[in-house]
């Protein structure tokens, strides 16, 4: 037993001093995967750029049409005079229906 247990210590320490196999050349591992490296460059941004559109909900940006405006091209009505509401209803325009609505 402590003769095999002698021949395993020479052996690892002499392989060890041998320099294959103890030297590592950074240069060979670069060589090796440098066909890959485009290849991973095009996928990576493919996944940045789907995982962008998840993570980073755009909102659309707001009208500027909001409400009545005196400039037809900026009034919710586009200057027919009739304002169409959310739920269908149709309300008169202040400013380009033709009649003054009453303050209340």
């Amino acid at each position: 037993m402590k003769k095999n247990l002698l021949i395993i210590a020479s052996l690892f320490i002499s392989g060890c001093a041998y320099q294959p196999f103890c030297h590592f050349n950074g240069e060979d591992v670069t060589n090796m995967y440098s066909s890959y490296v485009e290849e991973w460059q095009k996928e990576v941004k493919v996944s940045f750029d789907s995982a962008e559109k998840e993570v980073f909900i755009v909102a659309p940006k707001p009208d500027d049409i909001i409400g009545p405006h005196q400039d037809p091209k900026k009034c919710i009505c586009k200057g027919t005079g009739i304002i169409v509401q959310g739920d269908g209803h149709e309300s008169l325009c202040p400013f380009h229906s033709g009649q003054k609505q009453k303050i209340k």
